[in-house]
């Protein structure tokens, strides 16, 4: 995008911008993290793009390994400030159920997803199929906006009462 490709790279998923033609990095940018307890810590699939109509702000949204959202300037990497609360959205806190920040086993195991200016993102657990208490986190599918970080919307994939399908869900 603009001459630029940008990825996540590492076991660490740092976000990097690399000039295609030369192969020279023009930035990069890894974040401290909580504990690492998270699941599918060493998966990540890359970053979103993102920028408005005449191009004057680009930005690269990015999910760390600890589930948290940033959006960086595509020119610079630097976080956008503006972007969540200082910069970042703690997917963790959005899930609308109480969770252990450090201990929780949710991530996300894929590239976010823009569509037009709105973010959206999923959810992903340890991988296997027996969950190591009946208590785990929830799933959930959630629109972010793309500029501010605001939670536009959220899908439960087990309905609450209230929510189609919760009826029937037993």
């Amino acid at each position: 995008a603009n001459g630029a490709l940008y990825a996540s790279v590492g076991s660490r998923r740092t976000a990097v911008s690399i000039d295609p033609i030369t192969g020279e990095l023009l930035w990069a940018k890894r974040f401290d993290e909580r504990p690492r307890t998270f699941p599918r810590g060493l998966s990540g699939r890359g970053v979103a793009y993102w920028a408005n109509p005449n191009g004057t702000d680009r930005r690269v949204i990015y999910v760390t390994p600890g589930y948290r959202m940033k959006a960086l300037d595509a020119r610079t990497g630097v976080p956008i400030a503006t972007f969540g609360r200082d910069g970042v959205v703690d997917l963790k806190l959005e899930a609308d159920q109480e969770v252990d920040l450090d201990t929780a086993e949710l991530g996300l195991n894929a590239t976010p997803l823009v569509v037009g200016d709105v973010i959206v993102v999923g959810t992903a657990h340890r991988p296997g199929s027996a969950p190591r208490t009946m208590r785990n986190a929830k799933g959930s599918v959630r629109g972010y906006d793309v500029r501010t970080g605001k939670r536009l919307w959220i899908f439960h994939t087990i309905p609450r009462r209230g929510e189609f399908g919760y009826d029937t869900w037993l």
